[in-house]
């Protein structure tokens, strides 16, 4: 098993077609690839170090296709979610980053689920990303650099009582000195004007969504 994995990335049902920061991001050789249940159907020729799950989702005869790969079995009655149980056997191994990998086109409570396995995770003092084929959702750090996402929008909607930023750049509407609470929208639709912009968050907690131009 590959040790202190750099990204762990996991395959969720609805798996994307493709990822907002692409396929070729993904680096088998050390990158974690968990098939989370149904999530084996999006490997895309990916070898999973991985298949965990109740597996009330995974075509049975894909699951034959994969005899050699660990797979860890759970009963469909339980508490946890499928995705936090491959989670933790993440965090177990010492992953410094988990992406999960979800269409986020499904059920509005599983897309919340996955947000708040991203809180989870803030705690555990690793970094965690939903990708989509169009959207990275993620909470911000105190400082943040976005790269490579010129034309995309930036939603920032407060997970705190309140959260007041410190500065931003490369934003069309700057955020100096801005607070956002949970209770009004503000924050949605900003718009990535460079290819290094940056945004500065000096209090509280905030769920960004980045949104490919479409």
């Amino acid at each position: 098993m590959k040790s202190a994995p750099r990204t762990a990335w996991l395959f969720t049902h609805p798996c994307p077609a493709e990822i907002f920061s692409s396929f070729q991001s993904i680096d088998p050789r050390q990158d974690l690839l968990i098939a989370v249940d149904g999530g084996l159907a999006g490997l895309r020729g990916f070898p999973p170090d991985l298949i965990i799950g109740d597996f009330d989702s995974a075509d049975p005869a894909l699951l034959q296709a994969y005899p050699d790969v660990p797979r860890r079995a759970h009963p469909a009655r339980k508490n946890e979610t499928d995705t936090e149980l491959a989670i933790l056997w993440c965090l177990e191994r010492e992953a410094r980053q988990i992406v999960i990998l979800n269409e986020l086109g499904g059920r509005f409570d599983h897309a919340l689920a996955l947000v708040q396995n991203l809180d989870f995770l803030i705690g555990k003092g690793c970094r965690g990303s939903i990708e989509s084929s169009l959207q990275r959702v993620f909470f911000l750090e105190a400082q943040n650099q976005i790269e490579g996402c010129r034309g995309c929008l930036l939603s920032l909607l407060a997970w705190s009582a309140e959260a007041r930023f410190g500065g931003s750049s490369g934003l069309e509407y700057p955020l100096d000195g801005i607070a956002l609470s949970p209770l009004r929208p503000r924050g949605m639709s900003n718009r990535v004007t460079s290819d290094l912009a940056s945004v500065s968050l000096d209090s509280g907690s905030v769920l960004a969504i980045l949104t490919k131009n479409i």
